[in-house]
């Protein structure tokens, strides 16, 4: 499929299919007029935000921009699969974790960017710590998202807390994303094990799957609320927001137990084939321009970390949210992760399967 329209410097969409059967969007200048090479991503971000980032990187620095969508872990496991002929050359996108493992892998390029220095200060020490391979690009806080109007009909009391999903009443009502391929799902176990401690956090989960309609694949899988396709998910509140602003019948919690958030990242692949311009977009992705084409143009409301951008009006401002203290860097071990995601699968999910 081929996708064409021109822009005032005569850009080219072009829409591939990689052999993989994902989409592969390459986007490129024509005519070429010099092109400064090229530069293929790993993108864990929402569709269209991989595209209108990709796109004004291209346009910005006449690179030929390719990309691949593919949830947090998905691409984690590609990055692994492919360590001895990268595929890629920069991460961008998805939860902190995932890139945490990548890095312990040895599979990320060392690159500290300047831009670094105008992320938010309360990411300072996690910044010193384990900026010299990955940057944080957003924020995301954690909720309950429900469709409103069918939770009215059926008579149930909108969640405010973990504790209500357990009520018998959320039967084959709510989805939850498979931590084993989604970084969101992944970042809800942290945060329960932050809140409840890990033995409690299992224990909960447990019940909780007795509620549990489908374990999703990603985290971006919101659409399935405001079809009423599920009356209830956990996820992100930025995506909650957005629905609503689109007229849907969707609102967010905060849960009454703490609030859990996530970062998102961005990472140079080691070994890949355009190390220069890998650099050239991580410094752009840092920058305040790049983090508010998230909800200027592609409609994702993630909170931007540059403390020149401006976040969506109808988001919170990140320093009055009262957030957990996550241990990022505990949670994002391979081997803590593994530890906690095989526990998810023997006391929760192999039940099911």
């Amino acid at each position: 499929m081929t996708l064409s329209f021109s822009l005032k410097n005569s850009f080219k969409l072009t829409a591939l299919s990689s052999v993989l059967g994902c989409g592969l969007l390459g986007l490129s200048l024509s005519p070429p007029a010099q092109a400064e090479g090229k530069l293929v991503l790993y993108c864990s971000v929402q569709n269209t935000t991989c595209e209108k980032v990709a796109r004004a990187f291209s346009k910005k620095y006449n690179v030929d921009t390719q990309f691949v969508r593919n949830s947090t872990g998905t691409v984690l496991g590609k990055i692994k699969a492919e360590k001895e002929n990268p595929q890629a050359d920069v991460w961008y996108g998805g939860t902190l974790e995932p890139h945490f493992q990548a890095r312990d892998a040895g599979l990320l390029e060392t690159y500290r960017s300047p831009l670094q220095k105008e992320i938010m200060p309360q990411f300072k020490k996690l910044t010193e710590q384990r900026g010299d391979t990955t940057s944080i690009i957003y924020l995301m806080e954690l909720g309950i998202g429900m469709n409103e109007k069918l939770l009215a009909e059926k008579n149930i009391a909108k969640p405010q807390c973990y504790a209500d999903l357990l009520k018998p009443e959320f039967k084959g009502l709510i989805q939850y994303p498979d931590p084993r391929v989604s970084g969101t799902g992944y970042t809800i176990l942290t945060t329960l094990i932050e809140i409840m401690g890990e033995d409690k956090a299992f224990a909960y989960l447990k019940e909780l799957d007795k509620n549990i309609a489908q374990y999703t694949k990603t985290g971006l899988a919101t659409a399935n609320i405001s079809t009423g396709a599920a009356a209830v998910d956990i996820g992100f509140m930025h995506t909650y927001v957005r629905e609503k602003d689109k007229g849907a019948p969707v609102i967010g919690a905060l849960p009454c137990e703490g609030i859990g958030y996530t970062l998102g990242a961005v990472s140079i692949i080691k070994n890949g084939r355009n190390l220069e311009n890998a650099k050239r977009f991580v410094d752009f992705v840092l920058s305040a321009e790049a983090q508010e084409i998230h909800w200027r143009e592609a409609d994702s409301y993630q909170l931007p970390t540059n403390i020149h951008a401006k976040a969506h009006p109808h988001l919170s401002e990140p320093a009055k949210l009262k957030l957990l203290d996550i241990d990022f860097i505990k949670f994002g071990s391979d081997q803590e992760a593994k530890r906690l995601i095989e526990r998810w699968v023997e006391n929760v999910k192999e039940r099911k399967e």
